[in-house]
């Protein structure tokens, strides 16, 4: 075997194209990249957005039950009252 030491014209060729086309791979990761990117972006407003809303609710959910709960409180406090009269004697059962 005879390594033939001249450049031709073959080989500039293949080595511009090989440098072209990473060049050309490279520039279409970054344009993904970059693509991906704003994604990731938006699905971090909307998750903030669900985030929010559902804190939102779990505020709202929250005020229902304590005011459930005062309701609870009362509905008891009227109920021993009632007990309470009918307890004693002279009272109408």
């Amino acid at each position: 075997m005879k390594f033939d030491p001249t450049i031709n014209t073959g080989t500039i060729i293949q080595t511009l194209v090989v440098v072209a086309s990473m060049a050309v791979a490279y520039g279409s990761y970054r344009e993904d990249q970059t693509k991906q990117d704003g994604r990731i972006a938006q699905v971090e407003v909307l998750a903030e957005k669900d985030r929010e809303s559902t804190r939102e609710a779990l505020r709202e959910i929250k005020g229902r039950v304590d005011d459930l709960q005062k309701s609870n409180q009362d509905i008891k406090e009227s109920l021993a009252i009632l007990r309470g009269r009918a307890a004693e004697p002279g009272s109408r059962k």
